[in-house]
C-alpha cells in the first residue's frame, strides 16, 4: 500500500504546483497539537481530495473546453492507485468527484480573474492535502 500512496502523492503533487503558486509557510507543531501522522484519516481525506479533483475538473472544463482533461484523469489515477476494486470507498470517491463538479458548476458561470483564483485557490488545497497523505508515510 505504500508504495501506492508515494506515486500517488508524487503525481499529484507534480500536478498541483504549478496552479498553486503560494507556498505554505512551513512551521513547527506546536506542543500538543496533533501531526498530520496522528490525525491522517483516509476515509475523510480521499473523499475530500476527489471533491477538490472534480471541482478543478469543472473550472478546467469550462474555462479550457473539451480537452481540458488533466483532473479527470489526476481521478482516474486516484482510483486505480487507492480504489481500484469496486467497493465502497470508489464509489464514495466518484461520488466526491461528481459533487465537486456539481457545485463548482452551480456557482461559476463565468470564466475570469475570479475562476482564475479559485483555481489556484483549489490547487493549493489539493497540493496541501497530498503533501498530507505523503508526509504522513515518509517524513
Amino acid at each position: 500500500m505504500i508504495p501506492t500512496r508515494l506515486l500517488l502523492a508524487v503525481a499529484l503533487a507534480m500536478a498541483l504546483p504549478p496552479l498553486a503558486e503560494a507556498q505554505k509557510p512551513s512551521r513547527e507543531p506546536a506542543q500538543g497539537e496533533a501531526r498530520y501522522e496522528q490525525d491522517l484519516d483516509l476515509d475523510r481525506t480521499l473523499p475530500f481530495l476527489a471533491y477538490t479533483l472534480g471541482e478543478l475538473h469543472y473550472l478546467a472544463y469550462a474555462c479550457e473546453g473539451d480537452n481540458a482533461q488533466q483532473w479527470r484523469d489526476r481521478m482516474v489515477e486516484l482510483l486505480a492507485m487507492e480504489a481500484s476494486d469496486n467497493g465502497r470507498r470508489r464509489d464514495r470517491l466518484i461520488e466526491s468527484f461528481n459533487e465537486g463538479y456539481r457545485s463548482q458548476q452551480r456557482y461559476r458561470a463565468r470564466c475570469g480573474a475570479e475562476a482564475d483564483a479559485e483555481r489556484r485557490a483549489l490547487a493549493h488545497r489539493g497540493r496541501d492535502l497530498s503533501d498530507m497523505m505523503r508526509s504522513a508515510y515518509f517524513d
